[in-house]
Order: structure tokens, then sequence, then C-alpha cells
């Protein structure tokens, strides 16, 4: 079968979830796929539990010597992917059964000028011991083709079905923050994409999102909070400097655009 999609799987010490993840994409109804996995230097024994499907010749693992970081592990994971799309899986989450073909076929029916398909995801609460607390069904979500509506809209894509070409025009995940790609990878390739592309939101259960309930800390929060304006900043002087914005904190403590106020110009 000549693979249209690859799934890029970046990990670090996810331990027994990466076979989850992996086994999620082997078990496709769709399975004209490639995958591209690149452990960051992990120090747990993650890999050791995939060891049997690494025999299949559409995966490919690297191990990068060093830590790099979420955007530098995943650019690595970038120079090896040809296909058409490019899929993410985070290496704790996992696919239903028909999420590739469901994207594959909204894929093969929208125009060029989408860069990035999403829809609905399932966020599953864990505790400490792996046991299901409770889950979320994350169903609302829309269509974009404009960057400041996206802004305002505080809407964060999942899952992340990208066209490939759309990704290797901004040149990857940006690592010109202050922490060089390691937070918000996602939310920062959104705004270089959002500029030139459409994001196409379908109505549709896609991605399993697992999410253990003592992951963030403070300090975690703090630095992402931190990366959200710094994001917003940067794509609004990416975009012409034309609009200041304000602020606010939600219900769970999370920064969000809640306005855009137009900049006078200058001697007007």
């Amino acid at each position: 079968m000549d693979e249209k999609v690859t799934v890029l799987i970046p990990s670090y010490n996810p331990g027994q979830y990466l076979r989850n993840a992996v086994e999620s994409v082997m078990n496709q109804t769709y399975q004209g796929w490639k995958m591209v996995i690149v452990d960051d230097a992990s120090t747990d024994d993650s890999l050791s539990t995939i060891q049997d499907y690494l025999s299949d010749p559409r995966i490919i693992l690297i191990k990068n010597k060093q830590n790099l970081g979420q955007s530098k592990t995943q650019n690595v994971g970038l120079e090896q992917i040809n296909t058409r799309f490019t899929m993410m899986l985070d290496s704790d989450d996992w696919f239903f059964p028909d999420t590739l073909e469901i994207l594959m076929n909204e894929a093969e029916r929208v125009p060029d000028e989408v860069g990035l398909i999403c829809g609905k995801k399932t966020i599953v609460i864990e505790n400490e011991d792996g046991e299901v607390l409770y889950k979320i069904l994350d169903i609302k979500g829309r269509s974009f083709d404009d960057p400041y509506e996206f802004l305002l809209e505080n809407f964060i894509p999942y899952p992340r079905f990208y066209r490939t070409s759309a990704l290797k025009k901004v040149g990857g995940w940006p690592t010109d923050d202050p922490y060089e790609g390691r937070y918000l990878e996602d939310r920062r390739m959104d705004v270089l994409l959002i500029k030139d592309y459409k994001i196409q939101w379908i109505d549709k259960m896609l991605y399993n999102y697992r999410k253990h309930i003592n992951n963030v800390t403070v300090n975690k929060k703090a630095i992402l909070n931190e990366m959200i304006k710094w994001n917003i900043h940067y794509a609004l002087n990416k975009w012409g400097n034309k609009f200041e914005p304000q602020f606010s904190i939600n219900k769970n403590g999370w920064v969000e655009l809640s306005s855009l106020i137009p900049k006078e110009k200058n001697g007007l």
C-alpha cells in the first residue's frame, strides 16, 4: 500500500503508555500509514516495551543522543517524513480504531489551503496508579480561516493532522522562544499555520488524551501561562502589530485572550 500519512510520536519517559500508543496505530482500520518514533533521550525502559513492533518496515525509531525538548524532537522526526500528511500522537495518548480512516477521508476531500484537521477528543483522567477516575468528552469546536478569530476563540486543536507541506513551508516547529520550543509547541505551530492556511474541524471523536490528575505542577503551569502570553504577542507582532492583547484567567487558572484592542495609528 502507498502510505499517505505518517504518525509522529515524540517520546520521553512514557513508560508502559508508549506500547499503548503504538498499538493504537497498529490496530487502525486504515493501514496506509508510516510511523516515526523519536525518543528524546528517555531514561526509562519504554523502548523495550515496543521491541516486537520495530521489525515492521513502516516504523522508524530515532534516538536523540541528548534531551532536545518537544519542538526540536518533532523537527528531527519531520525530516524523515515524506508522506502527504503528518499525524501527531503523544506517547501517552492513543487513537480510536477508525481515527486515521476518518481523517484520511476528510483530507482527500478538503482543498490544499487546509493545513490542519482536528476534531473531538476524550480526556481520560487518571490517578497516580493509572486508574481511570473519570472521562470528559471535549466535543466543542469549529473551523477557522481568520487568524484573529482563531486567537480570540482560545481554541486548542486536537488531534493534529497536518498537511506535511504546510509544516515544512513554515519551517517546522519554532524554537525561537525563551524555552527553545520545550513548551507550547502545538500552539506555536497554530499561529504559524493560521496566517496562510485554514484549520478544519470535523464533528467526529478522534483522540484519547490521557491526563494524570497530579501531572501539572504549579511551576509548569506558571511557565505555560507565561508562554501562552508570549505566543500571542509573538503572533500579533508577526501579523503587523495592529492590536494590543488583553488577558484574563479562566476558572481553571489558565491564561486566555479576552480581547484585542486596536492600536492607534501614529499621527491620527
